[in-house]
Formats: C-alpha cells, structure tokens, sequence
C-alpha cells in the first residue's frame, strides 16, 4: 500500500483585490511546488499572503514541526494511526520576519545603495539573531555564478544578472524553512534558466528546504516534475503532479515541438 505523505506546510487565503474575490485553501506535500495560472488569476497573492504583505486578507497558514512515524493508506483504514501525533505551528500571526521564509518577488527590486554582493549578504545582517554565515553566502554566490559580479552596484547590472541577484539574495536567508519564488526566472533567457533551475532544485534538496513558486510557463513547470496547483479567477481547480494537471498543455506543447 502507498505511503501516506504528510504535508509540511498548509495555507488558505481569503481576500477581495479589485474585481478577483481570492478564495484558495491547499496543503504543500512536493519538495517543488508550483502554482501555475493566467495572469489576474492570484498568484503572486497567494505568496504576498503568506508573508503576510495583504492587511486586509484572511489567511491561515501552519507549518509542520514534527516528523510523524511512517504509515500505509491501509494501516489508516485500519485505524492503526488514530493516535499518531502530528504537531503543527501556527504562522498566521507571526510577524513576516520570524516566519523563517525566503522571498524573490517577481522585481528584483534590489537595494540601488549596495553591491550586489552585499544585497545577497543582506539577510544575513537583519536576521534575528544576526549571523555571519559567510559559507552560505559564498554557496549562494557560487550557485548563481555571481562572484565575478559581487563589487558591481545594481546600475552597472544587466536585467538578467539584477535577476540573479535577488534569487541569491532570498537564497542566501538563514534557516529558511520555506522558499517563496514569484516568476523566478522572469528576465532570464531560456539556456540560463534551463542550466539554473536544476541547479536550484538540487540545491533545496540538499538543504531540505521546500519551494513555493509561480509560473504561467507549461514548460517551466514540467522541468521542475513539481506538484501544481492550477489557479484560475482566485480559485483552486486543480492540484496534482505537473504530468497531469498540465496533461493538455504537455501535448499542446510536444505537438509545437515535433
């Protein structure tokens, strides 16, 4: 029998923007997770929410503290783990900097006064406590190939390479529990992100760090082999492996292809 997969985060969001009436609620189970839609459909809000940047928004989101024993579906309907205890931790009313989440928005949006090396040493300098991770500084650099870039101020930066500075900038926060990534890879051309994107999702892996981001790129979200969730006008319609959530845009884009 398959094994049950306990979520490490859930999130549910409610709030009024203009004409779209936001109205989701899902649990994040993949390493990668991605939620794909229109433009207008919610999906750079959804993010903003659970960094708690929409005041008027209700939102309830809980973190996964601990790691609860193995279990099949078939020891579930055998009531086997009705006692099992899965501990949760409330996020909603933290505030956003004791959340232990990273965040690119869609814009750079980096600091114009620093280099870009020290818009990537950033976080690490306002984290409570602060800390000198120069390790994890250096692997971020080295992950986004910025070394060579790191003395250069944001204006001397192209806006592919001011891109790359804000990945490595939320890449580079300490003890994130939770990536949040708007359209990462807006900016950069097609072979960057294609040599990138594995290179990232190696690296979360590695540090046991899920990933939460948005795309409208069908082929974006098949490279990752992510979960999905598919939003449409501030709704969820769907959520499952990219391969079939994106079943029908997969073959629209083979047919391109071939």
């Amino acid at each position: 029998m398959p094994e049950i997969i306990w979520p490490h985060h859930e999130l549910s969001v409610e709030a009024t923007l203009s004409a779209l009436h936001l109205q989701t609620s899902f649990s994040l189970h993949a390493p990668w997770t991605v939620i794909f839609g229109p433009s207008g459909s919610g999906k750079s809000s959804i993010l903003r929410a659970a960094c708690a940047l929409i005041p008027k928004a209700t939102v309830d989101f809980r973190r996964r503290t601990s790691d609860p024993p193995k279990f099949t579906t078939e020891d579930l309907q055998n009531g086997t783990v009705l006692g099992a205890l899965v501990t949760w931790q409330s996020l909603t009313q933290r505030p956003t900097h004791l959340r232990a989440l990273a965040y690119a928005p869609q814009h750079a949006a980096l600091f114009p006064h620093l280099s870009a090396g020290d818009n990537i040493r950033f976080p690490s300098q306002v984290c409570q406590p602060p800390t000198k991770d120069s390790a994890l500084v250096d692997d971020v650099l080295e992950l986004f190939k910025l070394h060579s870039l790191a003395d250069r101020m944001p204006t001397q930066l192209s806006g592919g390479e001011r891109r790359r500075v804000a990945l490595a900038r939320a890449f580079a926060v300490p003890n994130c529990r939770l990536m949040l990534l708007d359209e990462p890879f807006t900016g950069l051309d097609r072979k960057l992100r294609d040599e990138l994107l594995p290179r990232m999702q190696a690296w979360l892996a590695e540090r046991k760090i899920p990933a939460l981001s948005v795309t409208h790129d069908v082929d974006e979200a098949l490279l990752l082999n992510a979960d999905v969730i598919r939003l449409e006008d501030g709704r969820v319609i769907a959520q499952g492996p990219a391969q079939e959530v994106l079943a029908v845009e997969r073959e629209r884009l083979l047919q391109t292809l071939a």
